[in-house]
């Protein structure tokens, strides 16, 4: 394959080109890291790594962003320069290697405004028992994104069970003991829980009870 020859323009118009191409897909940059110091160096500059879609890194290889992995690099150096997506997926890969503790912290810089980031910052804080925390995760969730009973809730929290389980989710259930979903003013447990007197819809649930089930769905699969 014949090298990719960088054009002779301002720093500037090349960055904003290579944000584009980035923004695609990580892929894509490949070609310019290889065209020598100048487009590698123009591939590392922060607003590309922020802007880079690091998706296709979980899609289709997702053990490359695990320790030791091709990827795992240039996924640190994107959530260094605040990657949204980036973030979200080494917070989720640290909640499985080292706990929800030390993912809470690394997806702090996305609350509120993720709404992926947000429920699964709350519902860790339910994992480890930290209910009063949960419940102002959820009230800014529903706040900045969806209501807690919507059908919205129901894709999200999937897509974080899913996630999860593509990184290597132990099934464990080691948060059982420490648990504590949020029973306040605000986030109250669903009185219906147990006896269900209306049609249920997800997961043998009624909509009151949507949020618990995602937080014990997630807790069992830890």
């Amino acid at each position: 394959m014949a090298f990719l020859n960088i054009p002779n323009l301002p720093e500037e118009i090349l960055c904003k080109i290579i944000e584009m191409v980035g923004a695609d897909s990580f892929y894509y940059l490949g070609g310019i890291l290889r065209a020598g110091k100048r487009g590698y160096a123009l591939v590392h500059e922060p607003s590309v790594l922020r802007k880079c879609n690091v998706q296709p890194m979980v899609t289709f290889a997702t053990c490359q962003i695990c320790t030791g992995g091709q990827f795992r690099e240039f996924l640190i150096k994107c959530v260094t320069a605040g990657n949204t997506n980036a973030i979200y997926y080494e917070g989720l890969y640290a909640a499985l290697m080292v706990g929800p503790e030390k993912c809470i912290r690394i997806l702090q810089p996305n609350v509120p405004n993720h709404d992926l980031s947000t429920l699964a910052v709350g519902i860790f804080n339910v994992c480890i028992g930290n209910d009063k925390e949960a419940s102002k995760l959820f009230q800014q969730f529903a706040a900045n994104h969806y209501d807690l009973r919507s059908d919205a809730i129901v894709g999200l929290g999937a897509d974080l069970e899913w996630r999860l389980i593509s990184f290597g989710a132990p099934y464990m259930n080691r948060y059982g003991a420490s648990f504590k979903f949020p029973d306040d003013e605000v986030i109250k447990s669903p009185s219906c829980l147990y006896g269900h007197d209306y049609t249920v819809d997800f997961e043998g649930s009624c909509k009151n009870c949507r949020l618990f089930w995602i937080c014990c769905n997630i807790s069992h699969i830890l």
